[in-house]
């Protein structure tokens, strides 16, 4: 059941009730993308050693599309929320230094390098990454991003992005799968790169994901947290976001295998 948090506008948590309400839907959060997307249709075929190149190339035709937008939308929050890291210039150093690493990591421009490397080792051109139109099932994971960050609050976009701790666990799990599918650990560059950077402190920056987290926290702590649509929520934004993910994942082995398990014709 989801846990409603009740709060006024401009009502506040203390940074002890903060932190625990955050680690809760965080949990939350990684208990069901665990659910949803480690043991989607998609990753256990990988695991299982019978899916297809055709979807993994599909897969990762659509990835390139989100990665490009993604990016540019958390930039875009860098702006659009400068107000707040303003008043938390502790916060506003670590999300500089993340978009910093986003965009020079291992050299510019960034980690969208390590999508092309790991495409033409799926055996796509950079060519046909770029110019992939991604499909409306895909789409429809940024497009709720999008929603979040220009149409919602501040807290409910920053909710939508927990979900970013899920995917240093995600990039190990689909890197072990690619492992048994004869990928060597240096033939999955992309996957080593987020295990790295969204789950642990590297080169003095801290983890993505327990940025994210502490951003949330903060929001809780100064005011922000009662800033929801009624039909929204602090919870409803995390978890629907991974509900999003796992129709992203999964969209490709429908296509290719079929829903049933059956190759497509």
């Amino acid at each position: 059941m989801e846990n409603i948090l009740t709060l006024a506008p401009g009502g506040r948590l203390s940074a002890a009730e903060a932190k625990t309400y955050v680690d809760e839907v965080a949990r939350k959060v990684l208990e069901r993308a665990e659910e949803k997307v480690t043991k989607g249709k998609f990753l256990c075929a990988l695991h299982e050693g019978r899916l297809p190149i055709e979807a993994l190339r599909l897969f990762w035709l659509n990835q390139h599309g989100l990665v490009v937008e993604i990016n540019s939308l958390i930039q875009c929050a860098y702006q659009l929320h400068s107000r707040f890291f303003l008043r938390n210039l502790d916060l506003m150093a670590a999300f500089a230094g993340k978009i910093a690493d986003e965009l020079i990591h291992p050299e510019p421009p960034g980690h969208i390098l390590e999508v092309w490397r790991q495409g033409e080792i799926f055996g796509l051109t950079r060519e046909e990454m770029i110019s992939y139109p991604m499909d409306p099932e895909c789409r429809a994971l940024l497009d709720w991003y999008r929603g979040l960050l220009w149409e919602g609050t501040m807290v409910e976009f920053w909710a939508g992005i927990l979900l970013e701790e899920y995917i240093g666990h995600w990039a190990q799990s689909f890197r072990l799968g690619l492992e048994k599918a004869g990928y060597r650990r240096e033939k999955a560059p992309y996957f080593t790169t987020h295990e790295e950077a969204d789950l642990t402190e590297h080169e003095g920056l801290i983890a993505h994901g327990e940025l994210n987290r502490l951003v949330v926290r903060r929001l809780l702590e100064t005011g922000y947290g009662g800033d929801v649509r009624p039909n929204m929520g602090i919870e409803y934004c995390a978890l629907t976001t991974v509900d999003f993910y796992s129709r992203f994942q999964d969209f490709a082995y429908d296509k290719i295998v079929g829903s049933n398990g059956a190759r497509a014709k």
